[in-house]
């Protein structure tokens, strides 16, 4: 094959004409968005989730646009899903989910300063009271993360003190060059706690590893918005399973088109509840199964090892977040199940009131063709008699002419004409009644095929 010349190549570049496509550069992006920040040294960090809902984007930027003119920092021109500010005391990382957005506020953490005491002096201390105030949303995670760049065994003696007591819950990560502690319970600064003892992890994999436990501690609550839903409408559901059960049972029992209509009408109207209460529960449980994968996920990347004499992460998580989101899921599959019935139940009826109505019809119909049957019995009857009496008058007609007739001196006996003439009189207007009959037939129109 031949090539073409530098200069041919640099040309054909340049006159390239090719449309891209207008999200090429937003798709292409997407997997460089969210990065983790590289960690050196010890870090102290707030991490806040708020449920905003999905038309709260616009108000977070003039937040962030706010909070940035307060610390004398240029926000960025254009703010898209991700936005990391450096406020002078303390860093902002900002991020943007479908319903809620995270602002991980972080900040150095001198040597001098000991685990137990750096949660006294979080960096959202930092925060203007005015803008937290107009801050929108609904505080969902709140956590305190202290990462230490040390060994596990001296800070393993401060645990009781920093955990107030409580159990703590543990693990070796990183495929053992960090180990982290928790308790996931929220202290009396309405914020939940967690410590990370780095022994030799790369700046970059610390990072990493701060992100992942943050994630799935907003991954673990924002999937368990779905169990107290789950829990509030299963009342809801057995009480329509009771009135779907009733309902099938007098189905069987019903005779009576009426009877079969109103239960058909009592059907309806539960369908519509249920697919009411599907609307409501539909975003939640199928975001509360996505939300709980990446719990799942984010675990596993933690590449954990057991600590002696401490219950694993995600030993913890599993057992108790598992079966919320199994009731949530078996609320999700009643509730299908339920709309199921019900269709199935609505079209038996629905075929039952059909058959009886075509019934009734076909009763109408019967009752209609014996109707015609008489009306043209009774019509052939009233032609008949039609026919004698219009022959009657018209032979009454022709008597008297022949009177007059004879009274003028014709040699003729008027009853004796008038009883030969009888007979052709009524045949004549017989045969023209029947006529007429088919004439109107024939112009009568064409039954469609």
């Amino acid at each position: 094959m031949p090539t073409l010349p530098f200069s041919e190549h640099s040309a054909f570049k340049e006159r390239t004409p090719f449309t891209e496509h207008p999200q090429r550069k937003r798709l292409n992006d997407e997997v460089h968005s969210r990065p983790a920040a590289p960690v050196d040294g010890n870090l102290l960090c707030s991490h806040l989730a708020f449920v905003t809902g999905e038309n709260g984007f616009d108000t977070e930027k003039t937040s962030l646009r706010g909070l940035a003119a307060h610390f004398g920092v240029a926000a960025p021109d254009h703010i898209g899903n991700h936005v990391t500010l450096d406020l002078g005391p303390m860093k902002l990382v900002w991020e943007r989910h479908t319903e809620f957005s995270t602002y991980t506020f972080s900040h150095v953490l001198d040597d001098t300063v000991s685990p137990t005491d750096a949660f006294d002096y979080p960096p959202t201390h930092h925060l203007p009271p005015q803008w937290r105030n107009q801050l929108e949303g609904e505080l969902l995670v709140a956590i305190n993360l202290v990462l230490v760049k040390t060994d596990a065994e001296t800070i393993e003696e401060t645990l009781p003190t920093i955990f107030g007591g409580n159990t703590i819950i543990g693990s070796i990560v990183s495929g053992g060059k960090a180990t982290t502690w928790t308790d996931f319970r929220i202290h009396a600064d309405r914020a939940s706690r967690m410590v990370v003892a780095n022994e030799s992890l790369t700046p970059g994999r610390t990072g990493r590893l701060v992100q992942r436990l943050l994630e799935i501690e907003t991954y673990r609550m924002m999937s368990l918005l779905a169990f107290p839903l789950a829990r509030t409408i299963t009342p809801q559901i057995s009480e329509m399973e009771t009135q779907l059960a009733d309902i099938a049972s007098q189905i069987a029992l019903t005779s009576s088109l009426e009877d079969e209509q109103k239960q058909l009408g009592d059907l309806t109207h539960l369908a519509a509840k249920v697919e009411m209460l599907n609307a409501r529960t539909d975003f939640r449980f199928s975001a509360a199964q996505a939300y709980h994968e990446l719990v799942e996920r984010r675990l596993g990347e933690l590449d954990e090892q057991k600590l002696p004499g401490m219950q694993q992460i995600s030993t913890f998580l599993i057992r108790r977040l598992s079966p919320a989101m199994r009731t949530t899921q078996s609320v999700e599959r009643r509730l299908d199940t339920l709309s199921e019935h019900i269709a199935r139940a609505s079209a038996l009826l629905r075929t039952r009131v059909e058959v009886s109505l075509q019934e009734n019809n076909l009763q109408l119909l019967s009752s209609m063709e014996s109707g015609v049957h008489m009306q043209t019995r009774l019509q052939e009857t009233v032609e008949g008699v039609s026919v004698v009496a219009i022959s009657y008058y018209l032979l009454g007609l022709l008597n008297y002419a022949l009177k007059a007739a004879a009274k003028m001196g014709l040699p003729l006996d008027p009853g004796l004409v008038t009883g030969i003439a009888a007979p052709f009189v009524i045949a004549a207007i017989f045969l023209t009644g029947r006529a007429l009959r088919r004439h109107l037939k024939h112009k009568s129109p064409a039954k469609k095929d």
